[in-house]
């Protein structure tokens, strides 16, 4: 008499499963697999060794009576590697072949497998340049995706690894992938070169040389004369500052009751209407060096007794000026505030 077979269960062996699967990775492989025969795998996380910085993950993984474990230098891998692992094994006893390379030998099994991770780049390149440079007092690398073709199911990525002025692209089937090579590519391209390459340009002066550079800039500063307020020129700061107070000037009237931090003001065009009323010039003073975080400086003189000058910075000329002539006028309402 025949027997139907019990559902969920293929009758069909393991190789002629695996063969009539497309080409996956090694856990997506093992699960479709698992699906066809109804049962499911199972993963443990058996230890992780080695340094903080480069660990490596074992783990187990269990199909029904088969067993194996697998390791790498994260989970993923781990995790592919102990599902290769099994389907060796299944293909192994289920098949009752021996891996010679015939039909059924688990030979076969490594054309059904595609990992995204057999690189065949070795341990962490994108940890050990991170360390590379924080040895040698470079900056810390920077990655940016420059490339993205091919079809939804085939990408290649192309990722650029840059250190000051040096820079090495990876490619990859995965962004992990691109990384990784460029990353490896710059690691190998760096770490033979001696501490004082010019090519990255990126090692600032030490602190002595520092303190030597500020001494000379500021050598005369202890020769320099600073010249006290007599009590004529007091007099006339005092009388300039009640005049300016006492002002029937419209514009400095109406000073006081402008909310400066309003954006929509011309705080440029305010400032130059009130020196106009008040007889007074204003000069502005682009500074062509950049301040420390890359921003345009700007000073602007307001020919006063006593003259004053206030400072602006802006991602532009324009930005820097409206910021001194917004810094002048919070001065002027503060002098002028009766």
């Amino acid at each position: 008499m025949y027997h139907h077979p019990p559902p969920n269960v293929d009758s069909t062996s393991p190789m002629e499963q695996i063969s009539a699967l497309p080409s996956k990775t090694p856990v997506s492989l093992l699960q479709e697999l698992c699906m066809r025969r109804g049962i499911s795998p199972k993963y443990d996380l058996l230890q992780i060794e080695g340094a903080v910085h480069e660990p490596t993950f074992v783990y187990r993984v269990t199909v029904g009576e088969f067993a194996a474990n697998g390791s790498g230098q994260s989970k993923k891998k781990a995790k592919h590697a102990a599902a290769k692992a099994v389907l060796d094994i299944i293909i192994q006893g289920g098949a009752g072949t021996p891996s010679t390379g015939q039909p059924g030998s688990s030979s076969d099994l490594s054309n059904q497998i595609v990992s995204p991770y057999d690189d065949g780049i070795p341990g962490n390149p994108v940890g050990s340049l991170q360390e590379l440079c924080m040895a040698r007092r470079w900056p810390p690398p920077t990655y940016e995706l420059v490339a993205e073709e091919g079809f939804p199911h085939e990408r290649s990525f192309s990722i650029a690894c840059t250190i000051g002025k040096t820079k090495e692209i990876g490619t990859g089937k995965s962004k992990k992938l691109a990384k990784r090579q460029a990353a490896y590519k710059m690691q190998q391209k760096l770490k033979d070169q001696p501490v004082e390459q010019p090519q990255v340009n990126v090692l600032a002066d030490d602190d002595d040389e520092i303190a030597q550079k500020l001494a000379a800039r500021y050598s005369g500063l202890k020769d320099s004369k600073v010249m006290s307020l007599t009590t004529s020129h007091s007099q006339k700061v005092s009388q300039f500052h009640k005049n300016l107070k006492q002002s029937p000037g419209k514009k400095l009237q109406e000073l006081q009751t402008i909310t400066l931090s309003s954006v929509s003001l011309d705080f440029t065009q305010l400032l130059q209407d009130l020196a106009q009323e008040a007889n007074f010039e204003v000069t502005y003073v682009d500074i062509e060096e950049k301040s420390v975080t890359g921003q345009h400086q700007c000073l602007v003189q307001l020919s006063t007794l006593p003259v004053a000058v206030c400072y602006g910075t802006g991602s532009s000329v324009n930005e820097a000026q409206t910021q001194a002539s917004h810094n002048a006028l919070e001065y002027l309402k503060i002098m002028t505030k009766k």
